[in-house]
């Protein structure tokens, strides 16, 4: 896992560099915020309908004495913009891979029914997926937007749980389970660099 983040580390910084007469977005969901997950996104212009970019996610927290929401993912995407890159609708794919840490608690509405036991276990594992997306940047100046997007897709998890409360075993046995999953729900703000508008 962690040669799949360099290298997407340096095909970032590559375009990096290969875009500094382009124009560069960098983003922050909102609803992200709100369940306490910092993240940040870059987005490069490789033509006039064309981005490619990527989001990094990072939540270290344990709410509470017992329950753990821990987890980082990263998300590469290539959109096509129907109008004009950064201008109205757009369509994505994109991948997805992370680790999480996660219980102690009921999740609303689907309770048990992806994870089993959640509430008396925390799950530990990794996961990686692929999906699509569809958004909509509004125009707010020349150098802000605000997007909304939604994206969908199917992940392996890899992963073991792990009682809240009493000794722990020497060694966990592994479960394997591909999920479709949502991929992608956010409100967030732009701020373009070498904006054209």
């Amino acid at each position: 896992m962690n040669k799949k983040i360099l290298l997407s580390l340096l095909l970032a910084s590559c375009c990096w560099l290969g875009a500094s007469a382009q124009q560069v977005a960098v983003k922050t969901n909102l609803l992200y915020w709100a369940t306490t997950t910092p993240n940040v996104g870059v987005e490069f212009a490789v033509s006039k309908h064309s981005t490619i970019g990527m989001t990094a996610n990072y939540n270290p927290w344990t709410i509470g004495s017992d329950n753990r929401i821990r987890h980082w993912f990263v998300r590469p995407e290539y959109r096509y913009w129907v109008t004009e890159k950064f201008t109205r609708l757009y369509f994505g794919v994109h991948a997805i891979g992370g680790k999480f840490e996660v219980g102690g608690f009921k999740l609303p509405f689907i309770g048990d029914r992806i994870l089993t036991g959640l509430a008396t276990n925390y799950y530990k594992g990794s996961f990686v997926g692929a999906g699509v997306s569809i958004g909509y940047q509004f125009y707010v100046s020349p150098h802000w937007n605000i997007e909304l997007s939604a994206g969908a897709g199917l992940a392996r998890l890899s992963y073991h749980a792990e009682p809240v409360r009493g000794p722990k075993a020497a060694s966990y046995t592994n479960r394997s389970r591909i999920l479709p999953i949502p991929t992608e729900l956010g409100v967030s703000f732009v701020y373009l660099f070498n904006s054209k508008k």
